[in-house]
């Protein structure tokens, strides 16, 4: 009788400890999701895969956000963190020349110098609430333009209202690579340039479909 009694306690000791080494699993799984859970949430793990240079500018203003404050390298113009300034716009010119040779962006950044060029490429910092035609500095002939007031939000809130996506939830893209503004219907691009996030926007091309006369 005293066996059956001590084996029975030993049992409930072991199932005990595998109810508690379990529930921890759990937990840690739980825990170990919701960090690694996208900051632009609702979207298909197909869309997170196809987007993940995105995701991954994403998740670094998710760890920033808020606690941290960006350091600007002392080589770098602390004006490049404005996206209004001139030393900004030389960035952003030279990044876009460096990359049109680029096998994968290599077309949407001449679609944006090409803008550039033409007085229609805007950039948006919705953390300073500000927005600007872009232009080149470089370029006696392409002339400042002057910033507009946005709504200030944060990058989080400011994606979700302007990044497009598809009915299954992943984001929109274009032939070229580029992500579509939901708002005007614009092509888009979301990048960091000297430690400093930007939102840019440019006119899409237009499709002309001919129909075939009939005799």
């Amino acid at each position: 009788m005293v066996n059956n009694i001590n084996s029975l306690r030993l049992y409930n000791t072991q199932l005990a400890l595998r109810t508690l080494r379990v529930g921890n699993a759990v937990d840690d799984d739980t825990s170990q999701a919701t960090r690694s859970t996208s900051l632009l949430a609702g979207g298909s793990s197909s869309s997170v895969h196809s987007n993940s240079k995105l995701n991954t500018l994403l998740e670094g203003l998710q760890r920033h956000n808020g606690t941290t404050k960006t350091t600007t390298p002392q080589t770098a113009p602390k004006a490049t963190n404005d996206v209004t300034s001139s030393d900004f716009m030389k960035a952003l010119t030279a990044k876009l020349k460096a990359s049109v040779n680029d096998p994968v962006n290599g077309k949407q950044a001449q679609a944006m110098l090409t803008a550039l060029k033409n007085g229609t490429l805007s950039v948006s910092d919705p953390t300073k609430g500000v927005e600007i035609d872009a232009w080149n500095p470089d370029d006696k002939t392409s002339k400042a333009a002057k910033p507009e007031k946005i709504a200030t939000d944060n990058w989080n809130e400011f994606l979700k209202d302007h990044l497009k996506r598809s009915d299954k939830g992943s984001f929109t893209r274009t032939g070229d690579g580029s992500y579509v503004d939901k708002p005007t219907g614009q092509n888009a691009f979301f990048g960091n340039l000297n430690g400093k996030y930007y939102y840019v926007t440019w006119p899409a091309e237009v499709t002309i479909s001919v129909k075939p006369v009939s005799a």
